[in-house]
């Protein structure tokens, strides 16, 4: 059953919203041409002294075991989907669904999961809950046996095999459920994970910027979790949009991390149900400058100055960050700053008298929210020399001239009953049968237009990467963004598997589907807001021989 109820926050785009500023900035031993960056609109902040208490628990790193370990992909026999209580929260426990593994003697849940390009990847998925589940390889190049989409759920207390090399360039991917109607709560509840893939081009590049993994180079994997006075992660089904009252980087709530005044690498990656984050590293109520260096596919072919970026669900983004201007003891915060969240829902009936009813104490979309302290302490080694970020990052190959191609038009709305729509298609009408087919070997851009009367959608394609050609009738801070032709901003220029297609704009996609598996493979094309997806916002299409 939908929930029609909506929650309407009919925004008006203010003028300070609004307002796009062109922003070159230097960045120490690095020089790039200028490009205009959008001003980070950065709200006046507590002093970052002030509430020494408010971040309490040190940031969780990857371990030998126990949540958040990190194994070798292809030395794992099998992953669990199992329910547990871990200490979370400190007090009470917090019982997970989770995916639990086994190595070398070690037991670990949700697992950072690293990976060598071109290994050969061979586990079971054994389903220990009370309902179907899978486990979606997200971001990777696989065929629909693999992919683990709704189209093949595991029973519960079935097993299903996994078989496949991995294909990808070196990034940031991840792993999560992703059972028809119930991605969204088992997602909330914690069936998700990182899977860190890593090749020779990413191994030259931490060789030049000599960051130690785990020591300067973090992954930052953010979600928002709705807990309750007893530390439980609850979850209201057929709720809309569904975002939390407490934060939780790499599930560590109020978390801090100890830098020293260096450079450091972040990995990341927005695993939230719904909520969009504009995340910044703020210092004294200033965004401090940042390197964007890659996206959902891995390295762009140069970094991008930027003191902010949208990081919508699914998607991960690749920053430099240097805090070597800060003093030991001074304190900075990784931020999410304020943005117009757009949500012009406006064709569903009556005004939802509380648009935050289901979510008490939870920071409204677009609302500021801070994620993470990071305190400045002296190096516990002699300093070394300055990192040199190089000019170039990747071999990555340019746009591809998409003259001749096919335009496969597909647009986001929503219907007077407050449902999603792809064109006409929503999965609980439409169901499991491709919307329709492509000729494998072929290439076609895809067109995605959203209505108006809408909200930001964050787009995800299954099974492969794509490029962004061009944004047209994009939302101020947008087109503020801008450093390419076709309107494209930083984020836009690698390699991604989720685009986000604000309210009125129109997104073009290169799409190319060559690949190798034989007969007809199904893949899913949804929203990444899960609930959208769990709503029918999905449509399943098919590449044929």
């Amino acid at each position: 059953m939908i929930d029609v109820r909506r929650r309407h926050v009919l925004t008006a785009l203010s003028a300070a919203a609004g307002v796009a500023v062109a922003a070159p900035f230097a960045w120490r031993q690095w020089r790039a041409p200028p490009a205009p960056q959008a001003a980070a609109s950065v709200p006046p902040p507590a002093d970052e002294h002030a509430e020494p208490a408010r971040f309490a628990h040190a940031l969780r790193m990857p371990g030998r075991d126990g949540l958040f370990a990190e194994l070798p992909l292809s030395r794992l026999s099998a992953l669990s989907a199992s329910i547990a209580a871990f200490d979370i929260f400190g007090g009470a426990h917090t019982e997970l669904w989770h995916y639990a593994a086994e190595h070398e003697g070690r037991r670990c849940a949700d697992p950072l999961l690293r990976a060598q390009r071109g290994e050969r990847v061979r586990l079971s998925l054994r389903n220990q809950l009370r309902e179907a589940t899978t486990v979606h390889w997200h971001g990777l190049a696989v065929d629909e046996a693999n992919d683990g989409s709704g189209l093949h759920p595991v029973a519960a207390g079935a097993q299903r095999d996994c078989d496949f090399s991995i294909d990808n360039r070196a990034g940031l991917y991840w792993y999560h459920a992703h059972p028809h109607g119930r991605t969204g709560a088992q997602l909330q509840r914690g069936m998700a994970g990182l899977l860190l893939i890593e090749d020779e081009e990413e191994r030259a590049l931490q060789q030049r910027l000599g960051l130690t993994w785990g020591e300067r180079d973090l992954p930052l994997m953010i979600a928002d979790k709705q807990v309750d006075a007893r530390n439980a992660i609850i979850y209201k089904d057929c709720a809309d949009d569904w975002i939390g009252n407490r934060v939780l980087v790499n599930w560590t709530p109020e978390p801090y991390l100890d830098v020293a005044p260096a450079l450091y690498r972040f990995r990341l990656a927005n695993v939230a149900n719904a909520r969009m984050l504009r995340p910044a590293f703020v210092h004294r109520g200033q965004a401090l400058p940042m390197l964007l260096i890659g996206t959902d596919g891995g390295l762009l072919e140069r970094p991008w100055p930027v003191e902010d970026l949208f990081l919508a669900p699914a998607q991960r983004a690749d920053v430099l960050v240097d805090f070597s201007a800060l003093a030991p003891g001074e304190r900075a915060l990784l931020r999410s700053l304020d943005y117009v969240a757009m949500e012009n829902e406006d064709e569903s009936g009556a005004f939802q008298p509380d648009p935050m009813a289901d979510h008490p104490g939870a920071v409204a979309m677009g609302d500021p929210l801070d994620l993470m302290e990071l305190r400045v302490v002296a190096p516990h080694a002699p300093a070394r020399p300055p990192v040199r970020v190089p000019e170039r990052m990747s071999a990555l190959p340019p746009l591809p001239d998409t003259e001749g191609w096919p335009v496969r038009a597909l647009r986001l709305r929503m219907d007077d009953q407050g449902r999603w729509f792809i064109n006409d298609w929503n999965f609980h009408l439409t169901g499991h049968e491709p919307a329709f087919s492509v000729r494998r070997g072929s290439r076609e851009v895809w067109e995605l237009r959203n209505s108006m009367t809408s909200m930001p959608h964050p787009i995800h394609i299954h099974g492969l990467q794509f490029r962004v050609l061009s944004r047209s009738i994009s939302p101020p801070d947008i087109r503020g963004r801008k450093v390419a032709e076709g309107g494209l901003g930083p984020q836009d220029l690698g390699w991604n598997d989720t685009v986000v297609i604000w309210p009125g704009e129109i997104v073009r996609l290169a799409l190319d589907f060559d690949q190798p598996w034989r007969g007809t493979q199904r893949y899913m094309l949804h929203c990444h807001n899960l609930e959208h997806e769990d709503m029918g916002m999905m449509i399943s299409f098919a590449v044929t021989d």
